[in-house]
């Protein structure tokens, strides 16, 4: 049996531009590995177009698998850089308050 599964992709909800071949949008990552990604808000797009996803100085190119309502899925072209993908592991970014999340922490007493 020769079954083929994708890496493990971590979730997230970072927000960052797509340049599409006929815009740039604001959109949300779902999750990401070093192959490819989840985005929700991504709108007018089509399986096999490729899309340019932009975060903070880095562009990561890639190919539209798969379209469902408001998300996407994409695979890179080349594989993120582990750095970045750590980075964007990390969640929220669009308001720096976001990185100070203090749901996980407990009162030690």
């Amino acid at each position: 049996m020769n079954q083929k599964f994708r890496k493990h992709r971590y979730p997230t909800a970072f927000v960052l531009t797509v340049t599409t071949p006929r815009d740039r949008q604001r959109a949300t990552l779902i999750d990401v590995n070093q192959g490819g990604a989840r985005l929700e808000g991504v709108e007018n797009v089509v399986s096999g177009e490729r899309v340019a996803l932009e975060v903070m100085s880095e562009k990561v190119t890639g190919t539209v698998r798969w379209v469902t309502a408001h998300r996407i899925g994409v695979a890179f072209t080349m594989p993120a850089r582990p750095a970045l993908v750590d980075l964007l592991r990390q969640g929220v970014r669009s308001s720096p308050a976001a990185r100070f999340n203090s749901m996980a922490l407990r009162e030690m007493r």
